[in-house]
């Protein structure tokens, strides 16, 4: 694993294609590889010196996941996003601050080259 790191703030959200995974099951592998990514901008893969696809290790206080790396459209520096699901889940704190919702925005992360790690699947996450 690669011991440089790179902060970013991680925010998650829907997309059209974990819509469209959802829709053909949770299990799919058509779900998997929508939410099993994280898009980051292009100063993100110059520092980790990797490529699109490469999978990456996005850590945060709560835990820890490794994903495929995707270039963002939006381009944002320093702005990772991980489509909500089990992948974003691993990631999240789950004390809603007596509001009933975890916070899925604005969470400090690290993100590092892991050329060598495996992408767990969507079953693994779930058995823990």
């Amino acid at each position: 694993m690669s011991t440089t790191g790179v902060k970013v703030t991680l925010t998650t959200g829907r997309t059209l294609k974990q819509g469209v995974g959802m829709e053909i099951g949770k299990l799919s592998a058509e779900y998997a590889k929508a939410v099993a990514i994280c898009e980051l901008d292009k100063t993100v893969f110059s520092v980790l010196d990797i490529e699109e696809g490469t999978p990456v290790r996005v850590e945060t206080i709560e835990g820890s996941v490794v994903v495929r790396s995707k270039l963002s459209r939006r381009g944002e520096s320093s702005i990772a996003f991980i489509p909500s699901g089990p992948y974003a889940n691993v990631l999240m704190n789950a004390d809603t601050e007596m509001t009933g919702m975890p916070r899925f925005k604005d969470i400090e992360a690290l993100v590092f080259a892991a050329e060598e790690e495996e992408i767990p699947s969507v079953e693994d996450l779930i058995r823990g």
